[in-house]
């Protein structure tokens, strides 16, 4: 049993690399790790300005932490959005998580959290394991740090973060020919996630002006 708990949350966390993988070679327009590697450094930085960018890394003990980097493409503004997933993987099987497990995992997930926002990054912190006790549950909701146990309610949870900015971008936006690429890039991302942009929200962004009106 504890074997198949823990299989289970290493295919989860593969899962999302997977999923974020293949959009960052989407992005890039290549088929494979290797050509994406082997693309030169002008060109990475052109495409990304284009595209977009998806970065996937590894942190914390035992890489446990996962942080997926979301980059938009470049427009006349003078920031990019930037936004990051930083989501733990825990691998205790034996008891659902209690309270006093806690600060040491929230103490991991901070310091990337912090690290990020420095940055400028948008940062949303998460944690998936098999099982929490309540008490565990209101502590995390105390700290703002989303519980998860399921690959679809982590998905949908980073789906809501992405369609919330989509439609914060479809209504703040009076005319489309600066703001196209982010769009594109946004929807990128939730359909490949496995989620669908509601019509509304295409059918708003469609109607919009391309150019500012005089």
């Amino acid at each position: 049993m504890k074997e198949e708990l823990l299989n289970k949350i290493y295919e989860i966390k593969g899962e999302i690399i997977r999923t974020f993988g293949s959009l960052r070679k989407d992005l890039f327009g290549v088929k494979d790790i290797i050509d994406l590697i082997n693309l030169p450094s002008w060109a990475k930085s052109r495409i990304k300005d284009e595209n977009g960018a998806v970065e996937i890394e590894e942190d914390g003990y035992g890489n446990r932490i996962l942080v997926i980097k979301l980059e938009d493409p470049s427009t006349c503004e003078k920031k990019q959005r930037r936004t990051a997933f930083v989501i733990y993987f825990s691998l205790q099987t034996s008891k659902p998580i209690v309270p006093a497990q806690l600060p040491w995992k929230l103490n991991q997930i901070y310091k990337i959290v912090n690290k990020l926002r420095s940055k400028g990054y948008h940062v949303y912190p998460g944690i998936l394991a098999y099982a929490f006790t309540p008490g565990a549950q209101q502590v995390l909701k105390k700290h703002k740090v989303e519980f998860f146990m399921t690959l679809d309610s982590l998905k949908h949870w980073m789906y809501s973060k992405i369609i919330f900015r989509l439609q914060k971008l479809v209504e703040t936006t009076k005319f489309t020919l600066k703001f196209d690429k982010i769009f594109l890039f946004l929807k990128k991302v939730i359909e490949g996630l496995g989620f669908e942009i509601p019509g509304q929200i295409l059918e708003a962004w469609a109607y919009k002006p391309k150019y500012p009106r005089a």
